[in-house]
């Protein structure tokens, strides 16, 4: 790991940073291993407005090496201070799409490691995150649990559309009732976090 003279101020920042940070959601799939992952958007919805609101910053810069391809990565915080390391392997297969592949695989496993940014599955301490909801589920939650979503969203317009999204619902009424309870304690979460 390379690094400025001092890291004080971006090792207290990063501190503050990470303790604001959540879990990344598994919302793809690699078909070849039959495993699911945090991608990289995922990622980055996890760290941008912690690391904004901190005064750091994030790069990546894909580069040739003796192994092949590779990144860079370097964290920077408004006072000059920054930290970074390189991480790149020999690709199997050598052309544009091989290089393309590893250059966000990396990007990837180097912001979730900095960042210690675990990921999650679709399990009781998280959104689900479902990979073909149907617009109208037979058993939907109920009008107080819409409701209940609703106040606890409190006009959170972003926070609703993340949630939608990732449910492939167009309304919080077409949430199924299995997914109340989990996403009503992940919402809960993250305001805690907010606060």
């Amino acid at each position: 790991m390379n690094t400025s003279t001092e890291i004080n101020e971006l090792a207290a920042a990063m501190a503050i940073a990470q303790g604001q940070m959540g879990a990344a959601y598994k919302n793809s799939s690699n078909p070849h291993f039959k495993s699911s992952f945090a991608d990289l958007a995922s990622i980055s919805d996890v760290i941008k407005q912690p690391l904004s609101d901190n005064g750091l910053s994030v790069v990546q810069f894909p580069i040739n090496n003796e192994q092949g391809v590779a990144i860079t990565t370097r964290v920077m915080h408004k006072s000059g201070q920054w930290i970074e390391e390189s991480f790149g392997i020999k690709p199997v297969k050598a052309g544009p799409q091989e290089y393309g592949s590893l250059i966000s695989y990396f990007r990837r496993y180097a912001l979730a490691a900095i960042f210690a940014i675990p990921q999650t599955d679709d399990d009781a301490n998280s959104i689900q995150l479902a990979a073909e909801a149907p617009q109208k589920p037979v058993d939907a939650i109920t009008g107080d649990q819409v409701k209940a979503l609703v106040n606890l969203l409190d006009g959170d317009e972003k926070l609703r559309t993340q949630l939608m999204d990732a449910h492939g619902i167009s309304k919080l009424e077409h949430l199924q009732s299995n997914q109340f309870r989990p996403v009503y304690d992940k919402i809960n979460q993250l305001k805690g976090v907010k606060k």
